[in-house]
């Protein structure tokens, strides 16, 4: 009997650290084992539905990978759409699912997490050639008490993975 309560301890103690933390995905889709050229600059298109918090999404994660695409050494500049760049990164957010502090206080882990996925594509604009596809998706934790349980988070985790898989 104790070792059945042990195991059930042990089981719940698991998806309660689970449900404390963000987490991140990544699916490529077309691969180029080409580096991404020196020097050189990328012009970001961030789009999203037309929705409050899609557009809200839309333009946090286009403010964090404004700053992590250059701080992390891929490209030397990262510019607005309308500017010359050697490359354009598209990302299309979708499946944007955000639950509100109040529903994650009253229903705790069964209000679920915040979530977002997003197709992304990176052209040589050069010669027109996608050299990188890929879908990213973005979650929160699903705890209320944890520090890392809104739709910051997922966009958090979503940026992250965009950078990785550029690299």
């Amino acid at each position: 009997m104790s070792k059945s309560i042990l195991r059930a301890g042990i089981v719940l103690l698991s998806l309660t650290v689970a449900a404390c933390s963000s987490s991140g995905t990544l699916q490529r889709t077309q691969s180029s084992n080409e580096p991404i050229r020196s020097n050189s600059v990328a012009a970001l298109t961030v789009t999203s539905a037309s929705d409050t918090e899609s557009l809200e999404a839309a333009e946090e994660l286009r403010s964090r990978l404004f700053g992590s695409l250059v701080s992390q050494g891929l490209f030397d500049q990262v510019v607005p759409p309308s500017k010359p760049a050697d490359y354009e990164l598209s990302v299309a957010l979708s499946g944007i699912s955000e639950v509100s502090q109040g529903a994650r206080i009253f229903l705790g882990v069964l209000a679920g997490s915040n979530k977002l996925s997003a197709n992304v594509k990176l052209v040589d604009k050069a010669d027109g050639s996608v050299t990188r596809a890929f879908i990213v998706g973005g979650e929160s934790a699903s705890h209320p008490m944890s520090s890392e349980n809104g739709m910051g988070d997922a966009i958090r985790e979503a940026s992250s993975k965009i950078v990785q898989a550029l690299r």
